[in-house]
């Protein structure tokens, strides 16, 4: 198979049942659907925010602002737990905003992590039109596989297993079985 062929959820389903039926459960199904989806949707929003100059990490931390009151602003470490990215990761992401005028940096008590970051004028009407490009594209792939009764449906699903899995104010790390390093 050529490096160029993508295998669909099915295939790999399909080649994993032949050669290790006892991993082809009800769950690897739904996950391995999960993962594909995931993927592709975030490859397309990745497509939509590069035509328009934004990394991924660059729109998350635009929209994670404009999603807040106004004056849109917020410190570092609340920034940190919202977009899921390191601290150095995002000091990075931040410069870049701010060379590109979209965040101000306020005045910290002591270091960078207390200096406030809030969305300029600019940097809320770029989140708002790559967010409105990517919501019309999002919706676009979705609607042509589902109904919008069945958006709705899947979203409640969806919604229900999360609150049993994703625990409010707790991360993957603190959940039992997890295996990752502790902070």
């Amino acid at each position: 198979m050529g490096a160029s062929h993508r295998q669909t959820a099915d295939d790999i389903l399909q080649t994993r049942g032949e050669n290790w039926p006892e991993a082809v459960t009800p769950v690897t199904h739904l996950m391995v659907r999960i993962f594909r989806f995931g993927n592709l949707i975030l490859a397309n929003a990745e497509r939509q925010m590069a035509a328009l100059g934004l990394t991924f990490t660059e729109f998350e931390v635009l929209v994670t602002l404009r999603g807040v009151a106004p004056p849109h602003e917020l410190v570092p470490t609340e920034l940190y737990g919202a977009v899921l990215i390191s601290s150095g990761g995002l000091t990075k992401v931040l410069h870049a905003l701010e060379n590109k005028n979209l965040i101000r940096r306020g005045k910290g008590q002591t270091d960078g992590r207390s200096k406030p970051v809030r969305l300029t004028l600019k940097g809320r009407a770029l989140a708002e039109r790559v967010m409105a490009e990517v919501l019309r594209s999002d919706g676009e792939l979705i609607s042509r596989g589902l109904s919008a009764a069945e958006i709705e449906r899947l979203t409640r699903l969806l919604r229900k297993l999360l609150a049993t899995i994703e625990p409010a104010g707790n991360d993957v790390q603190d959940q039992p079985g997890h295996k990752g390093k502790s902070s």
